[in-house]
């Protein structure tokens, strides 16, 4: 049974992990991730993808390497590279066409399998790649579709699914489109809580559309600023920022009891330039009352700000992040321990 006693670690049921690019700059080993989480009452890890468990996507070595996660108690999570064939291109150099780069996929995908995982988290774009001009966004969304309908009868042979991920790139809406034309049965979500208002989705709303297809997570929390071009975003420790977590969450864990939160954060604001027609029309099918509650959720942080209830970005950010990254990570865990048996009805 779930527990909300301060850092006792799940047995059943909702499962609370982190996953491993918020303490990269630390440069741990598997191994010692696995270490890390076990000592600090974590329930999992979720790596980027199997070849940075093994390199060599030897099935053997990283098979050995989940009985080792299943010995301490631990659930393991992985990735997938960017299924985007543009991305590929960008590293190569070279054009990169969808078979090519689906091709090159089954590898990793068989190494996802070789890991025990049932699904593998994946993104189409990083924060900029929507906003290029050498490749329209929709043209993107299409080719990575492209790729993925290529690998779905692997997919569907080892019963593993693509998690796309809210990664500061799709919108409720085009994520859930791409899940329609995939299908459900290879296709699924990864959940991150604070990127949907980067992409000026509700996120109450944006997270119910999804919560059906969740079967993975990046938690976070985030605060919103006004700039003289709009908005700036930054990361926060879960429970600590403006995204409304309790509703969020409660809509994912009510579809899927067993889901794994795995929190990631990470330092750095990033700009919101809502005021510029042009950037504003990268989001064709953006609604008015998503952007205006986006915009509400930024007028409740800067009420907090002149209360100094809350610390605003610059000043967080004049911190290096190697000196807040452990501090954050014990006061995420500590608030989904106390917060997450409430939302699952335990």
């Amino acid at each position: 049974m779930m527990t909300n006693k301060l850092g006792e670690r799940s047995t059943v049921g909702t499962r609370i992990g982190f996953d491993r690019y918020t303490i990269g700059h630390r440069g741990l080993g598997p191994c010692a991730l696995l270490e890390f989480a076990q000592e600090r009452s974590f329930d999992g890890v979720q790596f980027l993808e199997p070849a940075t468990i093994d390199p060599e996507l030897d099935s053997g070595r990283l098979a050995a390497f989940r009985a080792h996660a299943d010995a301490m108690g631990l659930y393991l999570e992985v990735g997938l590279p960017s299924p985007n064939p543009f991305r590929r291109a960008r590293e190569l150099g070279r054009d990169v066409g969808a078979a090519e780069w689906a091709g090159e996929l089954k590898r990793h995908v068989v190494g996802v399998a070789a890991l025990g995982c049932r699904h593998a988290r994946a993104y189409v774009g990083d924060r900029h790649d929507r906003f290029r001009s050498d490749v329209p966004w929709p043209a993107q969304i299409e080719a990575t579709t492209e790729v993925l309908s290529l690998l779905s009868p692997l997919l569907a042979d080892l019963k593993i699914k693509v998690a796309i991920e809210t990664h500061a790139d799709l919108t409720a809406r085009e994520l859930t489109a791409m899940l329609d034309r995939l299908g459900r049965d290879v296709a699924a979500v990864t959940l991150d809580t604070g990127n949907l208002v980067m992409r000026l989705d509700d996120p109450i709303e944006a997270a119910k559309l999804l919560a059906p297809a969740v079967v993975a997570t990046h938690v976070k929390d985030a605060v919103l600023a006004f700039t003289p071009r709009g908005l700036c975003w930054q990361a926060r420790p879960v429970g600590s920022g403006i995204i409304p977590l309790p509703d969020i969450l409660s809509a994912v864990i009510q579809a899927n009891p067993a889901i794994a939160l795995s929190i990631e954060l990470h330092p750095r604001t990033y700009d919101l330039p809502i005021f510029d027609r042009k950037w504003l029309a990268h989001f064709p099918g953006l609604q008015p009352e998503s952007l205006a509650e986006v915009v509400r959720l930024a007028a409740l942080c800067e009420c907090r700000y002149a209360e100094g209830t809350l610390p605003r970005p610059e000043v967080v950010e004049s911190i290096p992040w190697a000196s807040r990254d452990l501090e954050w990570l014990a006061s995420s865990l500590g608030y989904l321990r106390s917060v997450v048996p409430t939302l699952a009805g335990i």
